[in-house]
């Protein structure tokens, strides 16, 4: 994730009175890396961030505590482009087409269902796996957000988590306000028509055609930087598992081949 992620963690975890220097010391990071809301720290480098977290906490659902103590803000362009939309569906769609400019992939993808709308939230993975905590985080993230552009209006109809049940169903609906399942086939936030329609609080069309004119220019400038690096730490991930094909990478990079 870049700076601008990191910074929200550092903040959430301070937040939950974590020593969040003596964690950076102990994972071998400069703090700096991860308050700059310019830098691009690796994904790793987080990674380890949150797994001392966790060592330090004890906290079980730490993903879902951190995430409740973040408090949403428009302090991003790529949360500017969402909440500057007309509606929530027409500002995702502009959000998530230049994530990357917040995240080093495509973490969230709009995904098909006969009923409703859904958001997929990918593990966007380099050395280390990322963790349960990482994407209940990032579930809450997308949900606190989705709510503070609506002013509280937004509800999902359900949230689904790839990984397995971990206990205190309480947290996770006051969480999410709707129903949780666990050992899903994607890790996903689905809304009916109702939520994608709802107009944003703060909508400006004008400003909103200017930050997506803004966002094109930052998102090709890092394409042309990064996307080949993105590639080749992608296929030196897979190949030791044998998939190295073409289209193992572009399943890697949740874009096609």
């Amino acid at each position: 994730m870049t700076g601008a992620w990191a910074r929200g963690v550092v903040g959430s975890f301070r937040a939950l009175g974590l020593d969040v220097e003596a964690l950076c010391e102990q994972v071998g990071t400069d703090i700096n890396i991860f308050m700059d809301a310019n830098s691009r720290p690796p994904r790793d480098a987080l990674g380890r961030f949150w797994r001392a977290a966790l060592a330090q906490s004890g906290d079980r659902h730490l993903g879902l505590s951190a995430a409740e103590a973040w408090e949403p803000r428009a302090d991003h362009l790529v949360v500017l482009l969402l909440t500057s939309a007309e509606t929530v569906g027409e500002g995702l769609e502009a959000s998530l087409r230049y994530q990357e400019l917040l995240s080093h992939g495509r973490v969230i993808t709009l995904g098909e269902h006969p009923e409703y709308h859904v958001l997929n939230i990918h593990k966007i993975e380099h050395e280390l796996p990322i963790t349960p905590h990482e994407i209940e985080f990032m579930a809450v993230f997308a949900m606190k957000l989705l709510r503070f552009a609506t002013d509280g209006k937004f509800q999902a109809r359900e949230v689904h988590f790839e990984h397995p049940y971990r206990g205190d169903i309480q947290k996770y609906t006051r969480a999410f306000g709707c129903s949780v399942l666990f050992g899903q086939e994607k890790s996903a936030i689905l809304a009916d028509d109702d939520a994608w329609s709802l107009p944003l609080a703060h909508g400006n069309q004008v400003l909103h055609g200017q930050l997506q004119g803004v966002a094109a220019g930052l998102h090709a400038a890092l394409e042309s930087h990064e996307f080949s690096d993105t590639v080749r730490d992608r296929i030196r991930l897979l190949l030791p598992r044998g998939q190295s094909s073409i289209e193992a990478v572009a399943s890697a990079l949740h874009s096609a081949p």
